[in-house]
């Protein structure tokens, strides 16, 4: 499954991206000509790409005619196979996609599309997971034939096809051959509308395989790898009169039944005629061969995982067992020694093509490879240039280093400096004015002087009480200020703790709706640009805690309500005592009566109890 691939003529990069874009690079400019999107790009991303040649359609002359369309009209095109089963034929001349291939059945857009392959000579194939190989008309934008290129195992599982080459020959036959990678590599012969099983190269490729091929007159050849091993085997792949399907009677080719019976007779298991070692799995192949007056001479470049590209040059001269080892390995790195992983590489007729990532931006440079020692090291950056600038500055700054002030911060002392590296002499005045201590300001809490120093030694101490001496303070223009200093670095932390006191008490949630709409205003672009998850979550966590506060907000309004209205309506009796009279009326005639009649009472009282007394003297 192919998802980078360069053009033919090495002009262009293309690649998906993991959101299922196609993006498209101008390899002399290194700038990123075309960025394309299908639709449903999320729900049914491009699988596989492959480039293409297509004949530029052309506009009829008025008899109803069409002009004759030769090669040199052709345009360079780009097939995306989709997981829904259709092909894209995007063109890179009218960015936009021309024609869309699809089964009229819709047979095919349950399956996603694995493979694709192009050859001038046969066209456009194509494989799905059910390992059906499509011939495309793309003049009519209709399916030629159908093959079943699938073999059932002893378990009857079906491997599902995961690369496609097309071998190309020069024998008197229509017949078509076919490289297909599943659990071994096999060749079939393509021949009307039945594919037949011709070899069996034995090696195990599944799940993921890398094929490259490469032809030089009548032979071919062909390199395979996995992308689970560290080996690459080179194949002679050449067709000759032997695998061509017979005319004039005869056996033709087999039915199925004598397939299955075939595949599971033991089988004399071929060996590539070179073994090629790498240090990590493949990631991509390119391929090409030469003649020279030696001989044959093979060029293979390997791009592994780890970002190595490993380049072999190998004179074709018989078999070997013995595994090769690269000519020479090429790495990029910064100035800095931080590897620049290589993501692609393309073999051109007098330098090696290869494409690498630098900071946001995708650099493609061509060199030729020094094969006088193994490992080949690219320093690529922008230190030198940095270099130059600060020598430049440096050089400023001693031709105006005359008569400088230098004014140290937090109150220092201010010293001049005539010559550079000429001693500093302070005045004994100033020198004891520094050490006298202003006892007016030891009283002072240290957090009047720089909220924002606290904040960011709290910050990073994870100390609570430094913080909510800062956080606790509920004014904006403080907020605003504190916050404007703060480094970026420390924003999620301070995200954490603003999501803490927003779930504490009422107060504290008040200083934190201050100080969180101080933060968005300040790094509102920063908290927008960073891709960061926990940032994310945290902001998540204090929309969620502002949204459950703000739902019980009419309820506790509504509440506040009554209770005011039921205490303004209720008296309560302490205030009724306490009021003053309107108006007082004493009475002198009421007060003397009143003495009278106690005076009276008295009285009658004494004799009452006079009487008594006597009573009790007579009975004893």
């Amino acid at each position: 499954m192919a998802e980078t691939a360069f053009s033919e003529d090495g002009k262009y990069f293309s690649a998906i991206s993991q959101d299922g874009r196609l993006r498209i690079w101008d390899t002399e400019t290194n700038v990123l000509k075309q960025e394309y999107t299908p639709d449903l790009h999320l729900t049914s991303p491009p699988s596989c790409l492959q480039w293409i040649s297509v004949a530029q359609s052309v506009t009829p002359q008025k008899d109803g005619r069409r002009k004759s369309v030769s090669g040199d009209q052709e345009i360079q095109c780009i097939a995306l196979g989709t997981t829904s089963g259709k092909i894209l034929i995007y063109s890179v001349a009218q960015a936009k996609v021309e024609t869309v291939l699809e089964e009229k059945n819709n047979e095919i857009n349950r399956n996603c599309i694995t493979a694709l392959d192009w050859s001038k000579k046969y066209g456009l194939y194509s494989c799905n997971k059910e390992s059906l190989v499509y011939e495309w008309n793309l003049q009519s934008t209709t399916v030629r034939n159908k093959y079943n290129v699938n073999i059932e195992n002893k378990n009857k599982q079906v491997c599902s096809v995961s690369a496609i080459k097309i071998i190309p020959h020069n024998q008197n036959s229509p017949a078509r051959f076919l490289v297909t990678a599943s659990t071994q590599i096999r060749i079939w012969r393509l021949h009307g509308e039945d594919a037949d099983l011709v070899k069996c190269l034995g090696h195990n490729a599944a799940p993921k395989a890398l094929l490259a091929l490469a032809g030089l007159n009548n032979s071919c050849w062909l390199v395979e790898g996995s992308q689970n091993e560290r080996l690459l085997s080179f194949w002679d792949v050449t067709i000759t009169g032997e695998l061509l399907p017979q005319v004039n009677g005869g056996d033709t080719t087999p039915n199925r039944k004598k397939r299955k019976k075939s595949t599971s007779a033991p089988i004399t298991i071929p060996t590539p005629v070179y073994n090629f070692v790498l240090e990590d799995a493949p990631k991509q192949l390119d391929v090409a061969v030469s003649s020279e007056e030696n001989g044959t001479r093979l060029c293979l470049a390997a791009v592994t995982r780890s970002g190595v590209v490993h380049y072999y040059g190998h004179m074709l001269n018989g078999a070997s067992s013995k595994p090769i080892k690269p000519s020479v390995s090429l790495q990029v790195t910064s100035p800095g020694a931080r590897p620049r992983p290589l993501r692609a590489a393309r073999l051109l007729p007098a330098a090696l093509l290869l494409a690498y990532d630098h900071d946001t931006r995708r650099v493609f440079e061509r060199l030729t490879p020094d094969l006088s020692t193994k490992t080949q090291v690219l320093i690529r950056g922008e230190e030198k240039e940095s270099k130059k600038k600060q020598n430049k500055q440096s050089q400023k700054e001693k031709q105006d280093a005359g008569d400088v002030t230098y004014v140290e911060p937090m109150g220092g002392v201010s010293r001049k400096r005539t010559t550079p590296g000429a001693t500093v002499e302070v005045p004994m005045e100033q020198r004891l004015a520094n050490l006298t201590v202003d006892l007016s300001t030891r009283g002072r809490a240290p957090v009047s002087h720089n909220l924002t120093k606290l904040l960011v030694q709290g910050l990073h101490s994870n100390d609570k009480k430094l913080i909510l001496s800062v956080l606790q303070t509920n004014k904006a223009s403080v907020a605003q200020q504190t916050v404007s200093a703060l480094p970026a670095a420390l924003l999620p932390r301070l995200l954490l703790q603003l999501a803490d006191m927003a779930a504490r008490r009422t107060s504290q949630c008040a200083a934190v709706c201050t100080w969180l709409s101080a933060l968005l205003r300040c790094h509102a672009a920063l908290l927008l640009a960073a891709m960061h998850a926990n940032t994310g979550t945290q902001l998540t966590h204090l929309l969620a805690i502002f949204t459950n506060r703000r739902s019980h907000l009419c309820q506790l309004l509504n509440l506040k309500g009554r209770l005011e209205l039921t205490m303004a309506q209720r008296a309560p009796a302490d205030q009724q005592l306490q009021q003053d009279p309107v108006l007082e009326y004493n009475d002198s005639s009421s007060e003397e009566e009143m003495e009278v009649e106690r005076a009276a009472s008295e009285s009658d009282n004494e004799q009452s109890w006079g009487e008594g007394s006597d009573a009790s003297s007579v009975d004893e």
